[in-house]
């Protein structure tokens, strides 16, 4: 997503219209404007909310495993007590082959859950953050037509090397701002955490 509105557009537009095609360019921090849209707020917080069924089912998956694993500490323990006759105590290794059985069942169950689960999470916070930087470069684009910009630069962009791309942008030509009260237009009440979806 950083990709949206490469450098090399400005660099073209300073060459082939001279100096004064800087005014006709704008910067935008895209990861700021991400993390303080409203709807990234929203679908954070049905994010987080599944995560946590996610945690809770889990931990009820593992409560029910640990019951097994104590039965069959008894069971083991009843296995080879001489004090009961050898008919109970095979009896009891019956038991006990098949609790460790049940026990191992359970336990892939609970990796495979929680793997699927997390799998799905990330799908839909992919999705997610697909749809928001969809709209939010919508917002851009509609927002530059009407101010007559030339093209919109992503300052928060960073190279292979995690430097930043932008050193330096004056702040009159900053629309970050701008476009947070385009976006959260009747929503500005709404505080903003650190996202949990990924603005990448």
């Amino acid at each position: 997503m950083k990709k949206l509105f490469p450098i090399l557009i400005v660099a073209a537009c300073l060459f082939a219209g001279g100096a004064h095609a800087a005014d006709d360019i704008a910067f935008i921090d895209l990861q700021e404007v991400f993390k303080r849209f409203y709807k990234t707020l929203l679908a954070q917080d049905q994010i987080r909310q599944q995560s946590a069924d996610i945690k809770m089912e889990q931990e009820s998956m593992a409560a029910e495993l640990k019951e097994m694993k104590e039965e069959v500490e008894v069971l083991r323990a009843d296995a080879h007590d001489e004090t009961l006759s050898e008919e109970v105590r095979e009896n009891k290794r019956n038991l006990l082959e098949e609790k460790l059985v049940e026990m191992q069942k359970q336990d892939q169950e609970i990796i495979e859950y929680v793997k699927l689960r997390q799998q799905q999470l990330e799908q839909q916070n992919t999705r997610m953050s697909r749809k928001l930087f969809d709209e939010i470069h919508e917002a851009v684009t509609d927002f530059a037509e009407e101010k007559g910009y030339v093209a919109v630069v992503d300052r928060s962009a960073q190279s292979r090397s995690g430097t930043q791309v932008i050193l330096y942008v004056d702040a009159k030509t900053d629309i970050t701002a701008d476009l947070l009260q385009v976006l959260n237009e009747g929503h500005e009440e709404m505080s903003v955490d650190e996202p949990v979806i990924n603005a990448e």
